[in-house]
């Protein structure tokens, strides 16, 4: 989903000012979130708070993040924005196969147990509005193609199912689309689009620069490809996360982060004997470095922890000070987070850190780990799961 939003904040700049290369700059001072971002979000907080997926509380949350946003750049579709203006029991679906169904539906696929259980979900976050066959199937292209290559499937594949199963076809490849392609609102015009441009690239951002520069309404392309690009590629760059730090409400981090997780479920072994070449060990110590016990003295005997590192990478490891506090340990565990972002060539095994000789419990100290809970390079104790599947998940 953040790839979705990702997307929609680079080609915001462009949707009424299409370019024609890949030849620019990622983000420029005017780049924002628009409508497909604000949307994105209400059904990912849909996903997340209602269990029984009721189009009463989709509408709902819709509604409030309507509130919040009422004029984002760009402004919202004309129908769609007297729909979000009409009181709740005049909010009737409207036969649309607009793409606004299919911008929004990536959670969808990040969620759901089962490819089947996207489409239903991505059904359901549909039909409160785009009730039309072809805006229905546009939001379940989006969520069963994003579900598909989280677990494991080739972009060959996603593009059989589409043609196959929806019945999709991409007749233009990514040079004739940037001579040929023209603003198209539809799910029938966008999907093909969005996909060949994520088909044809070579790494999440490639995927980015290939949607913005075949033009057309470049923001919900460039949403739809980014889907499809992090579900795919894993990685977001450490330094396009941060551009985006700078250009979203910081509530909606919570909600992001809870729903990146559902992808990286990597458990620590309980016993770490040995580690390969890509591995590092993560221990709670203090801040003087004195290695004495549990994992910081295992941690000073076998893999090379320094004396007097407290906090940082030291020898085959990664220290985090356990014995200053909560407040302290929680702005050190922000920075270990920053830290395994940008280094995405390790995989940082964490212990159960503060729940030995500094006393706290995983209650307390598991939510601490909720972003790099995200990471694909972050593996956490199975008592951290514990606690943060019971957060993270509502059914």
């Amino acid at each position: 989903m953040l790839g979705a939003i990702i997307g929609d904040v680079v080609g915001s700049i462009y949707e009424f000012n299409n370019i024609h290369t890949k030849d620019f700059p990622l983000f420029s001072p005017a780049s924002t979130f628009t409508d497909d971002s604000i949307m994105s979000m209400a059904v990912a907080e849909w996903l997340l708070t209602d269990e029984h997926h009721t189009h009463s509380s989709l509408i709902e949350i819709m509604s409030d993040y309507y509130h919040q946003f009422p004029d984002p750049m760009g402004g919202y579709g004309n129908r769609f924005a007297h729909w979000l203006a009409a009181p709740s029991a005049l909010k009737k679906p409207y036969n649309s196969f607009g793409n606004g169904s299919a911008m929004r539906a990536s959670a969808c696929g990040w969620v759901a147990p089962t490819c089947q259980e996207a489409m239903r979900l991505a059904k359901i976050s549909a039909e409160i509005t785009h009730n039309h066959p072809e805006g229905i199937k546009g939001a379940q292209a989006v969520a069963a193609g994003v579900w598909m290559m989280r677990h494991g499937a080739l972009k060959c594949d996603v593009a059989d199912f589409l043609t196959q199963k929806l019945g999709y076809t991409f007749d233009e490849d990514l040079a004739s689309l940037r001579s040929t392609y023209s603003f198209d609102e539809t799910c029938q015009g966008t999907i093909p689009a969005a996909f060949t441009a994520f088909g044809e690239s070579a790494s999440f951002e490639d995927a980015i620069r290939n949607a913005i520069s075949i033009g057309g309404d470049s923001d919900t392309v460039a949403c739809i490809t980014g889907a499809f690009a992090e579900a795919f590629y894993k990685v977001i760059p450490a330094d396009i996360i941060h551009e985006m730090y700078k250009r979203l409400p910081s509530e909606w981090w919570h909600i992001i982060w809870r729903i990146k997780a559902f992808e990286n479920h990597h458990v620590s072994p309980d016993n770490i004997d040995f580690l390969k070449s890509e591995q590092i060990f993560v221990f709670g110590s203090n801040k003087e470095g004195q290695h004495y016990g549990g994992a910081a003295a295992y941690a000073h005997k076998y893999f090379h922890a320094e004396w007097g590192v407290g906090e940082g990478i030291t020898g085959l490891c990664y220290a985090l000070p356990t014995m200053d506090g909560i407040v302290e340990l929680d702005k050190a565990v922000g920075r270990f987070t920053e830290h395994a972002l940008a280094d995405p060539d390790h995989n940082y095994l964490v212990t159960a850190v503060g729940c030995g000789i500094a006393g706290y419990t995983p209650n307390e100290i598991a939510p601490m780990f909720m972003e790099a809970a995200s990471l694909p390079n972050v593996y956490l104790p199975q008592c951290f799961w514990d606690v943060l599947d019971k957060f993270i998940k509502v059914v």
